[in-house]
């Protein structure tokens, strides 16, 4: 009955293992932390008052049992139970590392980051996991107060945590987002490199308006024998759009293999690109390759129209485009479009039916 519940949870099953345990007549602690686990995967209202029903029937006994408290206070945070979950907490006489850890999950999941890294200062001896919640807070806050903090912490860690590539990882994006590149440069070349760290970098880089960066971090994947994913093409194609170098983005895309080129999303991104690089044919031609576009492959193609001067094709691809593709961003596209090629009339006749 244990393994039965287990599987259904580590198969995202959780409706199933509930359906097992309300079965069950006398759960012993360890099918009731499953259970706990079963509804944290659910975070649904029926989950939380199941939740309740069954925390309420626990033996005193129970509430000596860390590893089951910890699973309590998750799945109430999950389930945006924040005061349950403070009160559990600060009636408990034993808080492990766990349970200070479950807390600042769940306080970060409901947008209470502050009360996040106070309860990090109540932590006398934090591990690599606690480490990494902070830096993740930090990031989110992204202040010079978190700044400060980051540098601190970091100093006083361990050097066995130096070797954590998950903890260099949110040291990283937590320093990118308070916009401390010198010293995530410092960090970045003293780490061991995979594709995530480059890909944080990259996405640093592009947010700082810095797309050269991104190119010499590519051509540094290469001499490190790292091989690019999607999401690194994607930010490549991102920094040749800023730049706008016809020459350059062709050396680049070239490289692309053709498995990662096909994907929808490098062809949102080329139409952008081409188009912004003055190659208009280019974008037209990977456009029309596509059988069904979709909004976003729409929304460029129209951009594009726009950037070359082309009003007349952005509002007959406008004109073509399925009504429930179109917003926000479809509409000041084409706005654009009309505004660079002088068609004052038809601008008109779109922004009045906005």
């Amino acid at each position: 009955m244990i393994f039965k519940n287990f599987c259904y949870i580590r198969n995202n099953q959780a409706n199933k293992a509930i359906d097992v345990f309300n079965k069950i007549k006398n759960p012993d602690e360890i099918i009731v932390n499953l259970l706990f686990n079963a509804c944290a995967q659910l975070s649904t209202n029926e989950a939380l008052t199941l939740v309740n029903h069954v925390s309420s029937q626990m033996p005193k006994s129970s509430y000596s049992n860390t590893r089951l408290l910890t699973s309590l206070l998750d799945v109430w945070m999950k389930c945006g139970d924040v005061t349950n979950a403070e009160l559990l907490y600060n009636k408990s006489t034993k808080k492990t590392l766990s349970m200070y850890g479950a807390m600042m999950k769940g306080y970060m999941d409901n947008n209470m980051i502050n009360k996040s890294i106070d309860l990090f200062h109540e932590i006398k001896d934090p591990d690599e996991v606690i480490i990494i919640l902070l830096f993740n807070d930090c990031a989110q806050l992204a202040t010079k107060e978190t700044l400060n903090l980051i540098k601190k912490v970091f100093k006083e860690i361990p050097k066995d945590y130096h070797s954590n590539t998950r903890l260099l990882t949110s040291i990283l994006d937590a320093l990118i987002k308070c916009g401390d590149f010198s010293s995530v440069k410092i960090i970045f070349s003293n780490m061991e490199k995979s594709v995530i760290t480059y890909s944080i970098m990259m996405n640093g880089y592009i947010k700082e308006n810095n797309p050269k960066q991104v190119l010499d971090l590519f051509n540094q994947m290469k001499i490190d024998g790292i091989e690019a994913d999607l999401i690194i093409y994607l930010y490549i194609i991102k920094a040749l759009s800023d730049i706008g170098d016809y020459s350059l983005s062709l050396s680049f895309i070239k490289q692309i293999p053709h498995s990662i080129a096909v994907d929808n999303r490098i062809h949102n991104a080329l139409i952008d690109m081409w188009g912004k690089t003055g190659d208009f044919d280019e974008a037209k031609k990977i456009f029309e390759k596509i059988f069904q576009p979709n909004q976003i492959e729409y929304t460029s193609m129209i951009n594009s129209y726009g950037l070359n001067g082309m009003g007349i094709q952005a509002l007959e691809l406008f004109h073509q485009m399925p009504s429930e593709f179109i917003d926000k961003v479809t509409y000041i596209c084409i706005l654009n479009a009309c505004s660079h090629s002088g068609l004052v009339d038809e601008a008109r006749s779109i922004f009045d039916k906005i």
